[in-house]
């Protein structure tokens, strides 16, 4: 009878322990949009376009920056960004799986000079931008 319960015992363990590996399922959370800029401080505006496999929940500009072109609700945006670029992360995203952080994708279109709002002109050399969790 002892033996029953530690056979038992030790498979409820193993099918407890192999349960609970990794989920395959959807995990929602925060993907970030990085900025690479050659201007970093000397950058006021840009325009960038996000791709994402479906609207993020929710896109919120980095500190110090303004966002342009209201909510998100297709799988393709163009968004404005106003303010100080640098740097780093310029947007976050609130999506329902950060596990699907490669099909996110961020090309920046156009760059303006933050003292004189002149366009810079293309190509945009040195600028980049990317989605990461």
């Amino acid at each position: 009878m002892i033996a029953v319960r530690r056979t038992l015992a030790t498979t409820a363990l193993i099918l407890f322990v192999a349960c609970k590996g990794d989920s395959t399922g959807p995990v929602a959370g925060t993907l970030k949009v990085n900025l690479t800029t050659p201007n970093s401080g000397l950058d006021g505006a840009a325009i960038i376009v996000l791709t994402s496999p479906v609207p993020p929940r929710s896109v919120t500009p980095a500190a110090g920056l303004a966002l342009w072109g209201g909510p998100v609700t297709t799988t393709t945006a163009k968004i404005v960004l106003t303010g100080t670029l640098a740097t780093g992360t310029i947007l976050t995203l609130q999506v329902d799986d950060v596990n699907k952080v490669g099909q996110y994708g961020v090309a920046v279109q156009q760059v303006a000079d933050a003292g004189t709002f002149a366009l810079r002109l293309p190509p945009l050399t040195g600028y980049s931008a990317t989605v990461t969790k």
